[in-house]
């Protein structure tokens, strides 16, 4: 089998986009362990709106693709358009901004199903965002992970807010913590943990590479994540760890509150089944219960694909 990966380079869409290839190789080579199995990444994040609505990968020294994944606005065009030209199937993670029936199967989180529930026959629904994260029982838990967000069109930012349940989080706290930040967080947020949280190791965004997270999620205890950052609330379950939610302020717009958004459903879905846990929660015991079951939903999303398109492997 052999995967493109059409890419603007942002690392939320590849992580989305390499947990589905990774997962689909995985099964692909122990199907065929004979035949040679690859998978390719073509960015597109420098070219034009024209250049991607014909592209056709003519600058590519490539194997033929049997499959090209996309994810990201910029991305879709270019990826049916490489894939029209290779005959082979497309297919597009989270909601795209194209026609559903323009792709050969869209892998979206339920947050982004129509209300009505009806599941339209091209869709796979997932529970969150795919990413490529495993669990890894073999590293021993060492820390407890804190992972902050930001303003965001959902949730506003109220440092003290913030803060406040990040001290009480560590006045519970019996082993080392350890938080980084996002793009979106605040510039003198590092300064305020400092001052009000001195017990939490901060490491800014910009001092961490590509594997920092996925590296202290497998070593972590127990993981929180703000509530407006819900890609890494689905990195968080992948890895196995009780996950907590620190609350945000709800957005507003002419000073009323707006209406929730899709992200604030989707935590809202996990809370009532008990997947994740609100601060409010965890107060009441001052602990995280461990999940009941891991999400991975890469390696259900390609069971799927396998099925679904047999001639993937033939």
């Amino acid at each position: 089998m052999v995967i493109y990966i059409v890419s603007d380079g942002k690392k939320g869409h590849l992580s989305q986009t390499r947990g589905l290839a990774n997962a689909l190789l995985e099964r692909a080579r122990l199907r065929r362990p004979q035949a040679k199995h690859s998978c390719h990444e073509v960015d597109v994040s420098t070219k034009g709106f024209f250049a991607k609505l014909f592209y056709k990968g003519k600058d590519l020294d490539l194997p033929q693709p049997d499959l090209v994944l996309c994810a990201g606005h910029g991305t879709h065009a270019a990826a049916l358009g490489l894939a029209r030209h290779k005959r082979c199937l497309c297919m597009v993670c989270m909601k795209p901004s194209l026609p559903l029936s323009a792709f050969d199967l869209c892998i979206m989180p339920r947050h982004d199903m129509p209300e009505n529930g009806k599941v339209p026959p091209n869709v796979f629904c997932t529970n969150g965002a795919i990413n490529s994260i495993r669990p890894r029982p073999d590293v021993p838990k060492a820390h407890t992970l804190i992972l902050v967000g930001g303003p965001s069109k959902g949730f506003s930012w109220d440092a003290e807010l913030v803060l406040t349940q990040l001290a009480t989080i560590t006045r519970y706290n019996t082993i080392p913590m350890v938080l980084t930040t996002s793009r979106r967080t605040p510039a003198d947020f590092v300064q305020d943990i400092a001052r009000s949280c001195p017990g939490i190791r901060v490491v800014p965004v910009e001092e961490t590479g590509p594997d920092w997270v996925p590296d202290h999620l497998a070593r972590a205890r127990e993981v929180w994540v703000t509530q407006d950052s819900v890609s890494m609330v689905y990195e968080a379950l992948s890895s196995g760890a009780p996950v907590g939610i620190i609350t945000m302020a709800q957005a507003t717009q002419h000073g009323k509150r707006r209406g929730p958004s899709r992200v604030e459903r989707g935590i809202h879905m996990l809370m009532e089944e008990g997947t994740v846990h609100s601060f409010t929660e965890w107060a009441k015991t001052h602990s995280l219960p461990t999940q009941a079951e891991v999400i991975c939903e890469a390696a259900r999303a390609a069971d799927y694909i396998l099925e679904r398109f047999p001639d993937l492997l033939p």
